[in-house]
């Protein structure tokens, strides 16, 4: 029976709520009453707020096995490359110094002067709001799962940070980078860089397009996956947000560039004895697709034999960007080559790189003199 009467008089009213899902061991509440018609109404009030989920019951959850709750979450539901990025800060950043926590007893004083010491140990602003946003969805989880009742850390505001100066190449730029490429021993380099340059596709969506994905009569290429490798696994997923899946129109050289690529793979794949046909990927040069580390590091490679700069892989989205403005295209049109998620993200991030119309609206003044 849920109540007994103990020898001193008292009631005891004693229900089961089931089994701890961490644990795995049989949860219990146990409560004292005077009477017997208030150790009924105790064990009404409790069944009924248990059988609705608000039980005042408060799990004793330690951090480790929170941030275990919460990494299960991401894998589940967020891409590869998501989980073994929080993975990795959970591990770095924060479990040394969170691992004897008491979720219950921390404050947003204690999530401040953690937060302080993350900038005391030199990391950049940047680095700091990363770390400081993982850690309020670790306490997001630790809510979830009735630990806590507040998040502490959802009154630490974000650092500040400074922009840095967006680095990109012009047209003459690149083409004195292409210049310096071995086009007979590195065509496949020539035609990655032509095509990023010339499309500002995202590394992982350029290394996932397979042939079938390029439509050569309507000379486009359809953009609706990325490829990425974690721990020496290629995981193929969808790209960076809805909008990025998108079709970019390309000129009739790039496509014929590409072509020639895809006679001088095939050949590659023969010599290999490797089977050939559209399901292969675009910059494939042997059994498997490649990283884009190659890529990254043959452009410090290469340009080690000019003059020119180096840039990172990234860059040439901006340098795309940069093409496009001083070739007169407005907001909407990059950003649907983009695949931006709106026309906000695309002014934020680029609206700088537009000429300066004061000088302009400053000389329509003069009809007014």
């Amino acid at each position: 029976m849920p109540i007994k009467k103990n020898k001193n008089g008292k009631y005891q009213v004693d229900i089961s709520i089931g089994t701890d899902p961490i644990t795995g061991k049989r949860r219990r509440l146990t409560r004292t009453a005077s009477s017997k018609k208030e150790a009924e109404d105790v064990y009404y009030q409790l069944t009924q707020k248990y059988n609705r989920g608000q039980t005042l019951l408060i799990r004793d959850l330690n951090f480790e096995t929170i941030c275990e709750l919460y990494l299960e979450d991401c894998k589940l539901h967020g891409k590869p490359n998501y989980y073994q990025n929080q993975l990795y800060l959970i591990r770095k950043h924060m479990a040394n110094h969170f691992r004897n926590c008491n979720f219950k007893k921390v404050t947003v004083n204690d999530i401040k002067d953690y937060q302080r010491l993350l900038m005391d140990s030199g990391l950049s602003n940047k680095s700091v709001n990363n770390i400081m946003i993982s850690l309020k969805r670790v306490f997001d989880k630790a809510l979830e799962e009735h630990v806590i009742d507040i998040n502490p850390c959802n009154a630490v505001k974000n650092l500040s940070i400074d922009n840095e100066q967006m680095k990109f190449w012009t047209p003459d730029q690149f083409k004195e980078f292409i210049s310096l490429i071995d086009e007979e021993n590195e065509f496949l380099f020539k035609t990655y860089y032509t095509v990023a340059y010339f499309t500002g596709m995202r590394c992982g969506e350029l290394l996932a397009i397979n042939w079938k994905d390029i439509d050569e009569f309507r000379q486009e290429i359809n953009v609706y996956k990325s490829l990425a490798y974690f721990n020496k696994e290629i995981y193929i997923t969808k790209p960076k947000t809805k909008n990025s899946v998108r079709r970019i129109s390309i000129n009739s050289k790039l496509l014929e560039l590409l072509l020639t690529w895809k006679e001088t793979q095939e050949s590659i794949f023969n010599k290999l004895k490797l089977d050939y046909n559209d399901d292969v990927h675009v910059f494939q040069y042997r059994e498997h697709p490649p990283t884009k580390d190659i890529f990254s590091r043959r452009i410090r490679t290469i340009c080690t034999r000019g003059e020119i700069f180096p840039i990172r892989q990234h860059d040439l989205r901006h340098s795309h960007v940069a093409l496009l403005i001083h070739q007169g295209e407005d907001y909407a049109t990059i950003k649907e080559r983009l695949g931006h998620a709106s026309i906000k993200t695309t002014i934020d991030v680029y609206g700088h790189l537009f000429p300066n119309k004061q000088k302009e609206t400053a000389d329509k003044l003069n009809d007014f003199f």
